[in-house]
């Protein structure tokens, strides 16, 4: 789940904005930048444009721990969007119409790969694997790559090609 503030910033209300400036800086300051992320989610722990942008910080910071619970809260809000059931597991391809990749179904379905991959790297590659392959199973293309995503983890890290994942 790529994030780009200028995408998402009319979605985030201006005082969460105001917050979210101290994280700029994430890799010279490291800890004020997730205090600044972890303000901003208790003000406005609903808004999905705000949590994207937490889980993305928490993954290019290497805190996968971190960025789980945002991942799952994307995935809530995308289900809630959908009306679709908050467990996972129930949801099949005609729950909803993942073929078009709009917004909310290319969430939903990002947010599946989001949690495949952070359960994977974490050491749960089973746990990664089944999330990858219930995206894979509700995009047949494999749009978003977590089709692919899932080989290379059932191939322990290894794409069928022989190079690394």
């Amino acid at each position: 789940m790529a994030f780009d503030i200028d995408a998402f910033q009319t979605d985030m209300p201006a005082e969460i904005l105001a917050i979210l400036r101290d994280a700029e800086a994430p890799y010279t300051r490291s800890e004020e930048a997730q205090a600044a992320v972890n303000s901003a989610v208790a003000h406005a722990p609903d808004n999905l444009a705000l949590r994207i942008a937490a889980y993305t910080f928490c993954v290019y910071a290497n805190r996968l721990h971190d960025a789980l619970p945002h991942a799952e809260m994307c995935l809530v809000i995308a289900a809630r969007a959908l009306e679709l059931p908050e467990d996972w597991r129930l949801v099949g391809p005609d729950s909803a119409d993942f073929g078009r990749l709009e917004r909310m179904p290319r969430v939903y379905l990002k947010s599946l790969l989001a949690l495949g991959f952070c359960r994977a790297r974490l050491g749960d590659r089973e746990g990664g694997e089944e999330l990858l392959r219930k995206a894979a199973s509700l995009d047949p293309q494999d749009r978003i790559g977590a089709g692919e995503l899932a080989d290379v983890i059932a191939h322990g890290g290894v794409r069928e090609d022989g190079e690394d994942g």
